[in-house]
Parts: structure tokens; sequence; C-alpha cells
């Protein structure tokens, strides 16, 4: 029998199950839109600025920049515009005063003109063809190239981070610039790669500027061997493009928004901090060398239509409660009155490394690898001693006719190098070259490294259930590295 009470406490259960399935589930932390502005012209005191600055940013009368005296007012013409973000007026007048300076109508040297418009281009990149298709370039470069050198990783650089802004219009500029050089230091031609790898975020864009734009250029730009040059330009844009497909397939928005704020600049890049709640989720995800993407989160108050600002970072630092962000485009003036939505784009630790180690192998060679003129088939002045390698060979019955001369080319030759794609058992073949190795060298060690952690462990699980290997009784000693600073992960055999 039911009494009222079991009753009452029925509708009150059918009351809150229907609460609980129609019930609103909101997010733990909610994404926040701060009000902030950006820098317009519109909103200066021009009561207290110098008439020309006047005439020129507020009137926009270009025929006044003939009056300009000296190189400072010039740079403050061009800075109030940059600051205020009017392209294309601060455009408009570089234009004009390329022109005055090409008809003898300035106030100031032709050649001080030119020298310093030339180094005002990395703070406005978008402004490089013009310079460079001008009769100012032509008639004082002989004069001003020199300075070039210096600057034009610079400008590179800046070009390369406007390439999401700029879309397919940053080739011409890129393009330009590249034919304008001499030449370029394979550390200046990695560090480029490097940043497409990070900041262009269409691969289309990516490949175009690597392979149609950066590509071509190579055998004029870098001096060395022909071999090395190509090999050495290969191996970057191979893990330029590993990096860029791995970000552009496993991007994950963080379900909250951060406040940042300006912690310091180190070596040319912004550090910013953000104070994370002690249950955020961030605290937990984001690992030092992450690669992500930070977007704020609404448009500015005074430019509704303007889209947010975005820029690139790697997390330097990262803890329960804060995490550090190096950024790699320079962030706005108003950075801390925003907030950003963070994207991860993945880890750029490993390809980090890579970087690295291709760099070191091409630029100091001998020096760190012993097998550099083998790895590049230099002439025989170059190759090393071989060592007098001739171990024994026995067929292996499980493996192939291929593996099997990889086999025996290991036995044979101090450096071989086995390639296939895969499922074609490269890594059982390693493990047979490991198994007679041990039986010749007896007393030797052996170390194995690969570029991830998950590759060292198959090899270690391979070689601890092969049945040739156990009859060894040769034990595997895996050596675990910080993988934040290190790529090769060593077993020791």
């Amino acid at each position: 029998m039911i009494s009222n009470r079991d009753v009452a406490s029925m509708n009150v259960l059918d009351q809150w199950l229907h609460y609980i399935d129609t019930e609103e589930v909101l997010p733990l932390f909610e994404n926040e839109e701060l009000d902030y502005k950006v820098p317009r012209l519109e909103a200066l005191d021009w009561e207290n600025l110098p008439d020309l600055l006047r005439c020129v940013c507020r009137d926009n009368n270009l025929s006044s920049l003939r009056h300009v005296t000296d190189i400072e007012e010039m740079e403050s013409i061009l800075d109030l515009l940059k600051e205020h973000n009017e392209k294309t007026r601060l455009r408009d007048v570089f234009c004009h005063l390329l022109s005055l300076e090409a008809g003898a109508m300035l106030h100031i040297g032709g050649q001080l003109v030119a020298s310093a418009l030339l180094h005002y281009l990395p703070d406005a990149t978008y402004l490089t063809p013009a310079f460079f298709q001008s009769q100012t370039w032509k008639s004082h470069k002989p004069a001003i190239e020199d300075d070039l050198v210096p600057l034009a990783p610079v400008i590179a650089k800046g070009l390369i981070l406007a390439a999401n802004e700029l879309g397919g219009f940053i080739r011409q500029p890129f393009s330009t610039l590249l034919r304008e050089l001499k030449n370029l230091s394979l550390q200046n031609f990695a560090e480029l790669v490097e940043l497409i790898a990070l900041t262009v975020r269409s691969p289309e864009a990516a490949l175009d500027l690597l392979l149609e734009v950066l590509d071509p250029e190579t055998p004029r730009l870098l001096v060395g061997r022909p071999t090395a040059t190509r090999q050495f330009t290969s191996s970057l844009f191979g893990i330029a493009l590993d990096h860029i497909d791995e970000a552009s397939n496993n991007k994950k928005a963080e379900q909250e928004s951060i406040r940042v704020e300006l912690e310091d600049r180190k070596d040319g890049y912004t550090i910013v901090k953000s104070i994370l709640r002690v249950d955020s989720a961030m605290s937990g995800t984001l690992k030092v060398g992450d690669h992500v993407s930070m977007t704020i989160t609404n448009s500015p108050q005074n430019d509704p239509l303007t889209k947010p600002f975005s820029m690139d970072a790697l997390v330097a630092n990262a803890e329960t409660g804060a995490v550090t962000f190096r950024c790699l485009h320079t962030p706005p003036a108003y950075l801390d009155m925003c907030a950003w939505n963070v994207t991860q784009c993945g880890s750029f630790v490993t390809s980090k490394t890579s970087f690295d180690a291709v760099m070191t192998f091409y630029t100091e060679r001998e020096a760190c690898c012993k097998i550099y003129a083998s790895l590049l088939g230099l002439p025989d002045t170059e190759q090393i001693d071989p060592y007098n390698v001739d171990l024994p060979v026995m067929r292996d019955s499980t493996l192939n006719a291929s593996q099997n001369h990889a086999l025996a080319a290991a036995m044979k030759h101090p450096l071989t190098l086995i390639w296939g794609p895969p499922g074609t058992g490269k890594t059982h073949t390693v493990i047979a070259i490991l198994t007679q190795l041990l039986k010749s060298l007896p007393k030797s060690r052996f170390l194995v490294t690969a570029p991830t952690h998950n590759a060292v462990d198959n090899m270690l699980r391979r070689y601890v259930t092969d049945k040739e290997a156990k009859r060894l009784g040769c034990a595997a000693v895996r050596v675990s590295t910080q993988v934040s600073f290190r790529v090769a992960i060593p077993l020791l055999l």
C-alpha cells in the first residue's frame, strides 16, 4: 500500500528528474569579452601636435611633405600613422616621400632619405615592394645596399608574421626582398623556415612560401656545396611541413578565456603571463614547448568591424595557477585590456629539436658528426676512415631478401641507411641487426635513439620479446630524457 507521503515523494522525484533533464548545462568557465579600444587618430589632441603632423596625418595633405626639414620630423609622421594602425595613409605618405626624393623635391639629402626609409621597413614590412621598386632604391642602391644585409632577415620575419593578415598578398613583397639579397646565412634561413612553421596557419600558404618563394632562391642565397645546401633546405622544409600539418589537424580550442599581462622582453621576444584559476583546465593541458595561437575574444569597441588581433606563441613555463608565453608576434599596446582565447596547436618540442639538430649538423659539420661527409656523399677526400668494418653475417630466416640485404650492408659498412614505407619490417630488421652486432661485438655497447618516446618503447618491446635476443641474455637499459629539451631518447644495449 502506497501512502500519501510516498506519492508526494514520487511527485517531487518526477519534478527533480524533469529539472535535471531540461536544465541548461553551463560551462565551468565563462568566455569573457572585455571592452577595449584601439588607438585612433580621431582621438588625438591635435592642438598639441606640430602643424606639419596635423597637415599630413589629420588633413591628409601630402603636398605638405615637401616641407619636411629633417629625418626625425619625417619619422615622427610615419610613427604616428603606424601607432594608430593607419596602414593606407602610411603607405600613401611613404610612397609620396619616395616620389619627392626621386624628384629632388625634399630639403633632406637623397641618400639620407633612402637610408631612413630602408631602415623603416621592419616597422611596416608591407611597404617592401614600394621601396624596392622605387627610383630611390635604384639610385642609391650602391651606397646603402650593405645596410640591407642585417635588415633583410628582420624584414623577412616581419613579412612572415604578416602572412595570416595579408594572405596571398605576402608573396610579392617576400619574393621582391629575396631577389634584392646577395646572400643569406644558414642560421637566418633556418629561423625563417621555423617561423613559417609556427606562424603561417594555412598549409597552402606555407607550402607556397617554402616551395615557390624560398626554395628557388636558395641556390643563390646560401653559400656552400650544392649537395649540402639542397639537403639542408629539404630537411628544414620537411620538419616545417610536418609541424604545420600536425598543427592544422590537432587544433583544440580551450573552453575558457584568459587575461594576460606583459612580464618581460627577452631575446627579441615579448614574454606575457597569465594567472589561472587553480581548477583551470589549462593548468594541466598546457606544457612547456606547446605551440598555441591566441586571439582576442571580441572586436575593439571603437572599431567593431575590425577582426580581433591574433598571435602565435610558445609556452615558456606552465605550472598550477600560471602560464607564461613567448609571443612570436608583437602583442598590441592594449594587451592587458582584453580577454584572450587560446587554441592549442600541438607540441613544438620535437620539431624544435629537429630544427636545431639540422642546423648544428650543417654548420658545425665534422665537429659535431664524424660521418657528415658520408651522409652527404661528398668526395673521397672528405670521407671518414671506414674503421675496417667487416663483421661476419649470418642470413636470418625471419627476414626477406631485401631485409637480409640490409642486414649484410649494416655488418659490412660504417654507415647504412635503411628506408621503407610503414609496414615493411624496418623495426624487425633493426632488431636482427642488433642481435648480430651483439654476437660479433659482445663487449660493446649500442645506443638506439629515435625522435619520440613511443618509437624507442616500440623498439624496446620488440627487442625484449625477440627469441634470438633473449638467448643472448643482453639486458636493455631504458634511459629517459627531458623531452622538453631533447628529442633523442636513448636505449643502451
